[in-house]
């Protein structure tokens, strides 16, 4: 076997060696941690340092000294240096432990450091290679040895911990290599990390994806090309600290100039060139940071927001621990909850302040969320509340997001998406970028325009529904409504309703009498379904269907099919909210549209007040409260499963469901009131006509036992407290005895919607309080 020549520095004979530093070639090999080769070429490339990805964590760079010690003073990304020293083809078939001897005793290690200097050997051995790693370790290090013995008959010591110099060895199936580390420690840490929260951010992954997003970009007059940095789950400060780091010019690498790099024993270091570069960095840093602080026009705004308090605080040392407190008074810093966060971004948008941010997060992916679940709510929630912080401003911020799992990120609304895949520590995560696509402001009914539609047998359908949406799209727009009632029944030959949620249309087809033939029913629907397809302009995969007949006991809340499997989620927005909506799995979706007017009516009172949702399905009415501020939010369903619906809907919205003043209960109603004894300002009561129950002979009947429950209900309720009722019982009459002890309003008109027909109510509605 012929070794290949190398044109290596260390392999020169000491006669050969350049006479001054500037002219040395140094053949390097810059380590980084899988997966951010790109980001550190591009680092690299802004040094003016040319490099080649060689390999998954290794960068090859032909340099100078001044290259060197810019990589080790400047880099955020890489983790080590390694300088070759020589390599030599091997033959697998061999002892690869003999052929490592050989090929370290090939060396003249007497020329690379002395007696006196301590040394210690690394080995990486690729699985190909059946080597004992422990074995062929201890040849290098015999090679070493004898090399020392020959000359001086004495050799100098190892020392595995602090060595002198670090020997880097790698072995394949067809090349091994050896070098210099000359960074000696590891780049990658920084010494501001004084305090953590749980799962943080690896500070050269953080720089990497500052480098991936373009942070460090500059506009022809030499501006940020980011005006802002925004970091709405930011932990303990991480990508905040990075950046500014990187826009103060701060070299990561002087947290180390006191301590031992691997080059300064090296014979070939230049102190004098290295001391200059150090008084140089200083310098730099000292300036930008004075230019900040004199001109803050010149400092992007960073906007920092954490839902956890101590999170921030730990973002706060961690500041001052990196030599930036003299930029704290111009940070916006602060304990606030991603669904908090739409309110302040367009408020800044509007002033001008966030012309092109840089919105970069790593959320609770798994490590401080906790369930899987609510995981992909959380992701869709960031899309959301920057769609709504950004629509109708024209700006489309760059969004950079972290996940442990690469559907989480499909989620999110970005155009012409990247992704680059990496580790945080020992979890594989990827990060995704781009532009963030701009949310919609129309839907279905807000974009219907009436036309003409020929249909000889279904003309009479399509005529009423056009005219319905003629007539419901004024007030649909005026009162931002979405999702709503466009047709019930209206037509005796075409009895279907007619459900609008967004962009999607949810079609019940009520059971015909048997006095229909099934064929001419089936006609009719068919009908009725090109007639919607026409009138709306939508394709089929916007439509589903369903027939709806008259159910018992719980089998409105049963799976449709009976499948275990979940259908897909969908989102409909109202007012300020996101819900999610299933349009296959059950008879209802999720969200009764009928109850929009009960539920803003809640909405508008629950500010600062205990709010009790029984009966809460899928916590509709509660998020609505949560988001107006309500001091506390209790919701109590029979359903596990519904709950956690409405968890998921919480989360969607940016609410951390983690806290104390959200609690959801699995619980017999009837149970859970008798045994609580907590007061609330607002109870909320919706209940099923019919339903199983432990309690009333094994059933609940609205119209036999809501008196019962409403007493019971009162006693939770505080002495100027107001409790709301509401059923969907057609023949429903209430009480009178409820009447006799509590000042009970009917407030059922006032909350029958625009799209409904209020004097043939869907639902009754009262207001009750205690006299």
């Amino acid at each position: 076997m012929t070794e290949p020549s190398s044109p290596v520095l260390s392999s020169l004979p000491s006669s050969a060696l350049p006479s001054t530093p500037s002219t040395l070639s140094l053949d390097l090999i810059v380590t980084c941690a899988d997966g951010l080769e790109a980001p550190l070429q591009t680092e690299l490339t802004s040094f003016g340092i040319t490099s080649e990805i060689k390999s998954t964590g290794r960068l090859s760079v032909i340099g100078t000294l001044r290259d060197l010690y810019t990589i080790c003073l400047w880099s955020r990304v890489a983790s080590r240096v390694l300088m070759l020293i020589k390599r030599k083809n091997i033959n697998t078939e061999y002892d690869v432990a003999e052929q490592l001897y050989g090929l370290a005793k090939s060396v003249n290690w007497t020329e690379q450091f002395n007696l006196e200097q301590t040394f210690a050997i690394r080995l990486s051995v690729d699985k190909r290679v059946a080597v004992s790693q422990q074995f062929a370790m201890l040849r290098i290090k015999d090679a070493i040895a004898d090399t020392f013995n020959e000359a001086f008959d004495s050799r100098p010591n190892v020392d595995s911990k602090n060595p002198d110099f670090a020997i880097f060895a790698t072995v394949n199936d067809k090349q091994a290599e050896l070098y210099l580390d000359l960074s000696g420690t590891s780049l990658h840490r920084r010494g501001y990390r004084v305090a953590m929260t749980e799962a943080p951010l690896k500070e050269n992954l953080a720089a990497a994806l500052l480098y991936s997003a373009g942070w460090h970009q500059r506009n022809k007059d030499n501006t940020p090309v980011y005006n802002a940095l925004i970091d709405p789950m930011c932990g303990s400060g991480t990508f905040i600290i990075e950046a500014l780091l990187m826009h103060c010019d701060y070299a990561v690498g002087i947290d180390k100039a006191a301590h031992q790099f691997g080059f300064y024993a090296w014979g070939h270091h230049d102190e004098t060139l290295w001391q200059a570069m150090i008084d140089e960095a200083q310098t730099r840093f000292r300036e930008a940071l004075a230019i900040a602080v004199e001109q803050p026009d010149t400092l992007p705004l960073i906007l920092g927001f954490d839902a956890d308090h101590g999170a921030i605080i730990a973002t706060e040392k961690n500041l001052i621990a990196a030599g930036l407190q003299d930029l704290l008074p111009l940070l916006d810093i602060e304990t606030r909850a991603l669904d908090k966060l739409s309110q302040t971004l367009q408020s800044m948008v509007k002033d001008g302040r966030l012309s092109n941010p840089l919105v970069i997060t790593n959320p609770p992916y798994g490590e401080r969320l906790g369930d899987e679940d609510f995981i992909r709510p959380l992701y869709q929630a960031v899309g959301l509340v920057l769609q709504d912080s950004f629509a109708g401003s024209g700006i489309n911020p760059m969004l950079g997001i972290l996940a442990a799992n690469v559907e989480q990120v499909d989620i999110l609304p970005i155009k012409e998406p990247q992704t680059l895949r990496c580790h945080n520590g020992a979890i594989t995560v990827y990060f995704r970028y781009g532009r963030l696509i701009a949310g919609q402001t129309d839907n279905l009914v807000s974009r219907f325009e009436k036309r003409e539609i020929d249909s000889a047998e279904a003309q009479d359908f399509i005529n009423r529904l056009q005219k319905n949406l003629t007539r419901l799209r004024k007030q649909a727009n005026k009162e931002s409504v979405s999702n709503l009632r466009v047709y019930d029944a209206d037509l005796p030959d075409f009895k279907v309703a007619i459900d609008l949620y967004g962009d999607y249309v949810h079609v019940q087809e009520y059971a015909p009498p048997k006095t229909i033939p099934p064929e001419t029913a089936k006609k009719r629907f068919n009908l009725a379904l090109m007639g919607i397809r026409e009138v709306l302009d939508v394709n089929r995969e916007q439509v589903f269907i369903k027939t709806r007949a008259r159910q018992s006991g719980n089998e409105q809340y049963s799976k449709q099919g009976g499948s275990e499997k979940r259908g897909k989620f969908y989102v409909a927005r109202e007012d300020d909210a996101y819900f999610y909506v299933n349009f296959t799995d059950y008879l209802d979706t999720g969200l009764f549209i009928d109850h929009r007017n009960m539920r803003m009516r809640i909405k508008a009172n629950s500010r600062g007040k205990s709010v009790l949702n029984l009966f809460a399905y899928t916590c509709t009415a509660s998020v609505h409260t949560a988001l107006a501020g309500a001091k506390k939010v209790t919701s109590v369903d029979l359903s596990q499963n519904y709950l956690d619906w409405g968890k998921q809907n919480f989360v969607l919205n940016g609410l951390d469901i983690n806290q104390r003043k959200y609690e959801f209960v699995a619980a017999d109603i009837f149970e859970w009131i008798k045994d609580n004894t907590e007061q609330f300002d607002i109870i909320f009561i919706d209940p099923p006509t019919f339903s199983n129950s432990k309690k009333f002979q094994g059933t609940f009947d609205v119209q036999r036992d809501h008196a019962a429950l409403i007493n019971r209900a009162m006693n939770r309720l505080t002495t100027d407290g107001v409790l709301y009722f509401s059923n969907n019982f057609t023949r429903f009459e209430l009480d009178e005895q409820l009447t006799e002890r509590y000042n009970v309003t009917d407030i059922t008109h006032q909350t029958i919607g625009f799209d409904f027909n209020v004097k043939k109510p869907i639902h009754q509605s009262f207001e009750i309080r205690h006299l």
